[in-house]
Formats: structure tokens, C-alpha cells, sequence
């Protein structure tokens, strides 16, 4: 069973690519093998920091795509468990780059696109190659939904805002799902009022952020100690900009998960949202905007027939994202690769 480190700019975490080919179907049998794998890092010397994203791909046997991709992300605990319910699209990526280095796909080169299947949720993402890079590539992607998506569909909560009740007061969310979740907050409501207050939040903003995602898990009936939904504040301090700081496991996500750009790039384009109404309606369908985080700027395009909930969504384009392989996994010496065992087990 082959396995592979790679890391997307701007993602919270480096992830491990695990060929699937021998591994089985089942979400929960693949698990066990996956806590193998984690136990034999090396987590003291951390070459590559806290390692949360778990990717296991598959060469797709479906006409219409090249890779299949089942996310898992880690949550910390003794022990610790995986979260498959949702998915990643800054792993996407750097799976993408994996299974170019194991033959699977066509080495990087420009205008070249990858069609990937998320077993997670169902969902597409198309890479586009702009460039190639050393050890990487410069890339598009797209996330590209199926025909007759409205915008009404993509409001998990079935209306255009939540009014959330928490430890710390009440607060209005909008909770909008592409790609993944989110549960948006207008960062006035947690006090702050400038970028920089945004951006250098402590930790009060943090635990007062993760009691409105487990609010709004408690209404979509999910489980609060989960991943799902995500939470980020935002706010608007200069035309067609949105201000974002999100959460990510286990703290701050340093600049804007892939889906979360998806996300409010769609809860742009809904009219009533609140970040719709942050941004005054001025960006039609949400295309071309730009969102500023702590780690850079990020630019998303979202295209739509319209705002009404009976509009439909088409795609969501990210660009500029950068991808590169980092080596082997490091495996603490004398590991015991319990999970290939495992995998004999549950293959």
C-alpha cells in the first residue's frame, strides 16, 4: 500500500495520500488502518507539522472522472477518531499531485484537467493545471455542481438566516453548504470592527466561534463535538471584500479552506444572506470576489443564473493554488505497521 505526503498553500495541514486500491469500500473498515497509520508517525519530531488530513484515492472506473478521493479528517483525542462527513479541497489538490508522482494521472503540464470524484459528498472538482512547478504545480479548481442546483438547496437550515442561542448570547448565522458547511457571523456581533481586530482575535473569539458551530450542528441534528459545519466571522471594510477568519481543527485556520472559498462565494451570490449583505449586493452572483484573511488574499469566482433562492448554482472557481510533494511519511523508527496488517484483515 503505497502512501504519500503532500501540502496545498494555505491549508490548515500537509495531508497523507493512501492508495486505495487494496483497501476496502467501507468508510469505517478503512479507519482502523488509518489509526495504524497514525500511531506510527512520528509526532515528536513533527517534520511537518500537525499532520490532520487523512486521503484515500483511487483510479476512478466512471468515464466521466480520473480520480476518486474519500477525505477523512483527524480529530484530536485519546483516542483519537475520523470525521468523513465532509471534505477537503486543499487535499483534493494535493492528492492530485500524488497520483501524478504514482503514474496514475498525466505529469503536471498546462491546460491539463483532472476530474475528481468526492466519494464524501457526492460533489466534483476539476483541477486545472496552469503551470508546472518543482516538486508541484500551479492550479485552478473548480467545483462544479450537478445541473438543477437552486440556491435554495444549498441552505441547510432552509432559510436565508439562523438566529443561534449560546453561552455567550445569541447570534444571526447564515448557514450555506457548497463544497462543505458553513455557518457564517457577521464579526460586528462578536465585537470586532476593523480587519485587524478580525485578524489578531484571541482566544474568547475562538471558544465564543466553536459555541456557534455547535449551536448550529444542534439544529441541523448533527453531532456538536464534530467537524461539521464549519464557522468562520466575517465582515466587509472595503468595497467587494469580504474580511474572513474561520476555524479549523484544532485552532485558526491561517488563511481560507478551498470549500470555505466555495462556500461564501455562493452565500455571496444568495441575496439575504448575511454575507450578501455585507457586501451590498454589489457583486452579481458573488463573481470576482475577493476575500482577505490573515495568511493573504484569496479571489473567487461563482457563477449563477441569479441571487433568488430559485436560481440555480453553477460552478465555483478558486485560482493561484499551489501544490507541492513533501516525501515519505515520517514513520517513528522501529514502527510496527500494525495497519499493513490490518489492511490484509480488512481487504
Amino acid at each position: 500500500m503505497q502512501t504519500y505526503l503532500a501540502h496545498a498553500e494555505g491549508s490548515v495541514s500537509s495531508s497523507i495520500i493512501i492508495d486505495g486500491t487494496e483497501l476496502p469500500a467501507s468508510p469505517d473498515a478503512i479507519i482502523p488502518i488509518l489509526q495504524g497509520i497514525n500511531n506510527d508517525l512520528d509526532h515528536e519530531e513533527r517534520p511537518y507539522g500537525f499532520i490532520s488530513k487523512f486521503v484515500v484515492i483511487r483510479p476512478s472506473q466512471h468515464p466521466m472522472y480520473d480520480l476518486n478521493y474519500l477525505f477523512f479528517q483527524l480529530v484530536p483525542g485519546n483516542p483519537v477518531t475520523f470525521d468523513y462527513s465532509g471534505s477537503c479541497g486543499h487535499s483534493i489538490l494535493a492528492a492530485i499531485q500524488v497520483a501524478m508522482k504514482w503514474g496514475w494521472l498525466p505529469s503536471a503540464s498546462p491546460g491539463l484537467r483532472v476530474r475528481v470524484y468526492v466519494e464524501n459528498v457526492g460533489d466534483s472538482l476539476v483541477c486545472e493545471v496552469d503551470h508546472a512547478v518543482r516538486s508541484g504545480m500551479n492550479c485552478t479548481a473548480h467545483f462544479i455542481v450537478d445541473g438543477g442546483t437552486t440556491l435554495a438547496s444549498l441552505l441547510p437550515s432552509g432559510v436565508l438566516t439562523n438566529r443561534l442561542a449560546t453561552e455567550y448570547g445569541s447570534y444571526e448565522v447564515s448557514l450555506v453548504s457548497s463544497g462543505n458547511p458553513y455557518v457564517f457571523v457577521n464579526a460586528t456581533e462578536l465585537g470586532i470592527h476593523s480587519e485587524q481586530e478580525l485578524f489578531d482575535a484571541g482566544q474568547d473569539t475562538l471558544d465564543r466561534l466553536n459555541a456557534i458551530r455547535r449551536a448550529a450542528a444542534l439544529l441541523l441534528g448533527w453531532n456538536p463535538d464534530g467537524v461539521f459545519p464549519k464557522v468562520a466571522a466575517v465582515a466587509s471594510f472595503e468595497p467587494e471584500t469580504i474580511a474572513f477568519r474561520a476555524v479549523s481543527i484544532p485552532s485558526w485556520h491561517p488563511t481560507i479552506a478551498l470549500t470555505g472559498a466555495a462556500c461564501i462565494g455562493v452565500a455571496a451570490a444568495i441575496e439575504g444572506t448575511i454575507v450578501h449583505r455585507l457586501i451590498g449586493g454589489a457583486l452579481v452572483g458573488g463573481r470576482h470576489l475577493k476575500v482577505s484573511t490573515k495568511g493573504g488574499n484569496t479571489y473567487i469566482s461563482t457563477a449563477t443564473t441569479g441571487g433568488k433562492l430559485s436560481d440555480y448554482l453553477l460552478y465555483s472557481s478558486i485560482s493561484e493554488k499551489n501544490v507541492r510533494l513533501l516525501g515519505a511519511l515520517p514513520f517513528k523508527k522501529g514502527a510496527t505497521y500494525e495497519w499493513e496488517l490490518q489492511r490484509k484483515v480488512y481487504a
